[in-house]
C-alpha cells in the first residue's frame, strides 16, 4: 500500500524547500561580501583571520546563520521529499532520508556553534593576550561537530542521488528535475574529498556551483512541484 497523499505535508515541505533554496543563495551571497581576509584564502594565518573577524564580523555571522535556516529548513523538506518516491524502495528511501535529515540536523547545530563561539571571542580577540588568540586559533576549527563535510555533504548529497533516480525509475518525478537533482546530488558529494584533502577544485565545484546554483534550483523546483500538489 502507498503512503497517502498529505497536503499538509505537501504544502509545509514546499515552504521548506523554498527556506532551503533561499538559505544556500544567502550563504553564498553573504560569502562574497566577506573581507577575503575571510574567505578561506590559504594565504591568510588564522590571526589575520580572527583580526579581520573581530573589526568586519558582520557577513560572516550572517554567513554562519544561514546555514542554521538551511539546517533548520532542511529537517522539514526532507520527509516531504522523500514521500514523492516512498513506494520505489522504502529502505532506501528510509535509510537516505535518515541520513540526510541527520546531515541537516548537524548542519544546523554546527553553525549554531560557530555563532556562539565567534561572538564570544569577537569583542576580546583583538585586546587579548598572544595565548587567548593562539587557544582561539586551536579551538576554532573543534566547533564543527562533524569534519569533512561527511554529513552536511556527504549524507545529503547521497539522498539527493537516490531520490533522483528512484523519482526518475519509478516516473514520480519530473526527467529534468530527477537531472538536476543528480547534478545536485554529485556537487554535494564533491565536498567530502575536496574537505578531506584540501582540493580546491572539489570545494569551489561543491560551494560555489553546487551550494550557489545547483543545488538551491533543485530545491526552488521541488517546492513548485509539491506547492501545485498541496
Amino acid at each position: 500500500m502507498g503512503m497517502p497523499h498529505d497536503a499538509s505535508i505537501a504544502r509545509t515541505g514546499s515552504l521548506a524547500s523554498f527556506g532551503v533554496a533561499a538559505a544556500y543563495f544567502a550563504s553564498s551571497l553573504c560569502a562574497v561580501l566577506m573581507p577575503p581576509e575571510l574567505q578561506g584564502r590559504p594565504d591568510v594565518s588564522p590571526h589575520e583571520f580572527w583580526t579581520v573577524l573581530s573589526r568586519q564580523p558582520g557577513a560572516h555571522l550572517a554567513f554562519h546563520w544561514a546555514w542554521v535556516v538551511a539546517g533548520f529548513c532542511g529537517l522539514a523538506a526532507v520527509p516531504a521529499i522523500s514521500l514523492r518516491v516512498w513506494d520505489a524502495n522504502r529502505g532506501l528511501v528510509l535509510w537516505s532520508g535518515g541520513a540526510a535529515w541527520l546531515g541537516f540536523a548537524v548542519l544546523a547545530r554546527s553553525h549554531l556553534m560557530e555563532v556562539a563561539f565567534d561572538r564570544k571571542v569577537i569583542p576580546h580577540y583583538a585586546t587579548a593576550t598572544s595565548a587567548y588568540q593562539e587557544a582561539v586559533q586551536v579551538a576554532a576549527g573543534l566547533a564543527l561537530d562533524v569534519p569533512d563535510g561527511v554529513l552536511t555533504y556527504g549524507a545529503i548529497g547521497a539522498w539527493a542521488v537516490c531520490v533522483s533516480a528512484l523519482g526518475f525509475r519509478a516516473r514520480r518525478l519530473p526527467r529534468g528535475l530527477c537531472m538536476l537533482g543528480f547534478a545536485a546530488g554529485v556537487t554535494y558529494l564533491a565536498g567530502v574529498p575536496g574537505y578531506s584533502l584540501l582540493l580546491r577544485p572539489l570545494i569551489v565545484l561543491s560551494v560555489g556551483v553546487g551550494g550557489a546554483l545547483v543545488v538551491p534550483a533543485w530545491f526552488v523546483w521541488l517546492g513548485v512541484v509539491m506547492r501545485r500538489d498541496s
